[in-house]
């Protein structure tokens, strides 16, 4: 049906941090690559096996550590950088990888592959820093398909 009078919309004019509620018992560390559990809804760091896949997906890198130890799901909640680039060591980067995808093995791990399903997309590299450290673009939610 067609608006017949003014209504106010919500903007968020930043787009880069969010706040997530956080699974019963999780401890996401500042930095840590977060995830969102499907089933639940809930922010947990990224655990290869058992967080990557159709039943968790990429939110983006905690702003600041969450310790929801003892606690149920959603009691706390944690900021998270969901756009930008960062500096990250990436296994096995070279100059020749700018615009690779990269993909977490671990709340701290980047790597060049997908293990097999296992491992979660993050973003892609925009920048060789030096040995493997490179700068990552995040692909947030709305990236999730643009892989």
């Amino acid at each position: 049906m067609a608006l017949s009078a003014n209504r106010d919309v919500d903007h968020y004019v930043d787009q880069e941090l969010r706040s997530y509620p956080v699974k019963a018992d999780a401890v996401i560390y500042k930095g840590a690559f977060v995830v969102i559990e499907e089933s639940t809804g809930y922010a947990k760091p990224f655990v290869a096996g058992a967080s990557a896949g159709t039943t968790n997906f990429f939110v983006g890198i905690a702003y600041e550590e969450a310790d929801n130890t003892g606690g149920s799901n959603g009691d706390i909640s944690v900021r998270v950088f969901t756009k930008g680039d960062f500096e990250h060591p990436v296994a096995s980067a070279t100059i020749t990888r700018v615009g690779d995808k990269v993909y977490a093995v671990a709340d701290d791990t980047l790597l060049l592959t997908d293990s097999s399903g296992q491992n979660v997309f993050v973003g892609r590299i925009q920048a060789h820093i030096s040995g493997t450290t490179c700068i990552v673009r995040l692909h947030g939610i709305a990236d999730a398909d643009a892989t």
